[in-house]
């Protein structure tokens, strides 16, 4: 399983960002919800490797987030909100946020599973470090226009200018950057290394 804190950047001086990161989150598949947890805190519980990656690129789209991803057993019975939740990988996340403060894009990944010698944490750590990078690289508005398109890729560029109400080449302009592509790669290289990490976690 995964656990995944967000912790929300310079929150002393800012408003309050928790409603609108866990809006953000809501479409993700959880095993436990997304809530806060404590402070300008979020967590949630997730079973999928792909909910993880897609999570963390919708935190970067919002933008202004440590990000600890935490991989390991949670106790069973699953809790019904993460703040009670306990575990390997309440406990890596736990590190990884805090280490976070202080790393390249602001994500650490932690395996809590002790047999864990693989490099699958670290080649997952930094395609999601690749993807946020990518991303913090655009203005808001132009993060959103890749959201966009990730979340509805049939959607033409006429649809997402209309969806923003700005003009079609507006769109255009950020898209050509290959951005959308960049993200999408590195979402799904890190869904890959993630999934192979969690399978250490039923290695007898």
């Amino acid at each position: 399983m995964f656990v995944m804190t967000v912790d929300q950047r310079e929150s002393r001086r800012a408003a309050d960002a928790v409603p609108a990161v866990l809006q953000a989150l809501e479409p993700v598949g959880t095993l436990v919800p997304f809530s806060r947890t404590i402070g300008d805190e979020a967590q949630g519980v997730l079973a999928d490797p792909s909910a993880v990656a897609e999570a963390v690129r919708r935190v970067a789209v919002v933008s202004g987030w440590h990000i600890g991803i935490g991989i390991g057993e949670v106790e069973r019975p699953l809790p019904e909100t993460t703040v009670e939740a306990r575990g390997q990988a309440v406990y890596a996340a736990r590190q990884a946020v805090e280490a976070a403060k202080s790393a390249p894009g602001h994500l650490v990944v932690r395996s809590g599973i002790e047999q864990d010698r693989s490099d699958h944490p670290a080649f997952a750590e930094a395609a999601l470090r690749l993807l946020v990078s990518a991303l913090e690289e655009l203005r808001a508005q132009s993060r959103g226009y890749v959201g966009f398109r990730l979340d509805r890729p049939e959607a033409t560029q006429t649809e997402i200018a209309e969806h923003f109400d700005v003009s079609q080449q507006a769109v255009s302009r950020v898209l050509a950057q290959g951005t959308a592509e960049i993200v999408a790669g590195g979402q799904g290289l890190a869904a890959h290394h993630l999934g192979l990490a969690e399978g250490g976690a039923h290695v007898d």
